[in-house]
């Protein structure tokens, strides 16, 4: 006799990992004949980008925001008491926690903050110190939190500008409005904008040029000033020089783009 007060489960089941890409068949990103990318993007060009404020009613300010099929959420909460009363300035400070969700990327993720989002928390921190006003909140701390819901290329770089938006959202006074813009060299082209394919992908070519090399750079452009320049592999310093005004030109691009997407927002609310 079955069970009533029991879940009745299917009568037919299939091993899940039978449904997972393995590393042998996974896809390799190239350039075609035309010089455009997988996606159809030219080496220089740059994902849409997608931003919706005020999501979460609990918090000062937050943001949902898409670049490409890269998925992030931030929350901004404060001004309020710093955890450590010993660790008193006369100015504010800004902290930042950046977390990979679990199921963010192809490899799960644990609930405990690894080494790498450990670097990224302090990376979003620096890029956006510089564009806070932090005298107007002074002996408060102003807290950051940042998910990645989604891993399609570029977290970092997506956290950075979701976060500079939810700061804008819980108006919060800043001399500008902070962007960022990544690198990578894929053989001898440079990639604006990576896919997470792109990002891990190592060079085809010969053993002098390496596994594929990356450069971050977040830049206030009002102010013209670098917050933050990360560089990642084996770069000459005219590739060097070479990525840094590729990711300037980006970051460009996309801080009229954002303030485009905030100026949509407030006609929303208004």
């Amino acid at each position: 006799m079955p069970e009533h007060k029991r879940i009745q489960g299917p009568e037919e089941t299939r091993n899940p990992l039978l449904f997972l890409q393995t590393e042998e068949k996974s896809h390799k990103p190239t350039l075609d004949g035309r010089g455009c990318r997988d996606d159809g993007r030219k080496p220089n060009q740059i994902r849409p980008l997608f931003l919706q404020c005020g999501l979460n009613p609990h918090a000062t300010g937050s943001v949902y925001l898409e670049h490409g099929k890269t998925k992030v959420l931030c929350t901004v909460y404060g001004p309020r008491d710093k955890e450590r009363r010993e660790d008193l300035n006369p100015e504010g400070v800004l902290s930042c926690e950046f977390k990979f969700l679990p199921f963010s990327c192809k490899e799960r993720k644990t609930y405990q903050q690894d080494q790498e989002e450990k670097e990224f928390s302090t990376i979003i921190a620096q890029a956006l110190q510089r564009a806070v006003k932090l005298d107007t909140f002074p002996k408060l701390q102003l807290e950051i939190n940042v998910a990645v819901i989604e891993n399609g290329g570029n977290a970092l770089v997506a956290a950075i500008l979701c976060a500079s938006a939810a700061l804008t959202d819980c108006g919060i006074e800043m001399f500008d409005l902070p962007v960022a813009c990544s690198v990578v060299r894929f053989g001898t082209e440079f990639l604006v904008d990576p896919t997470v394919e792109e990002e891990y992908a190592r060079s085809e070519l010969d053993d002098s040029v390496g596994s594929t090399a990356a450069i971050l750079l977040a830049y206030l452009p009002t102010l013209d000033e670098v917050t933050t320049l990360t560089q990642r592999g084996e770069l000459q310093a005219e590739e060097v020089m070479k990525g840094i005004e590729l990711c300037r030109e980006g970051c460009l691009r996309i801080h009229q783009r954002m303030r485009d997407l905030l100026m949509q927002q407030v006609k929303a609310i208004s």
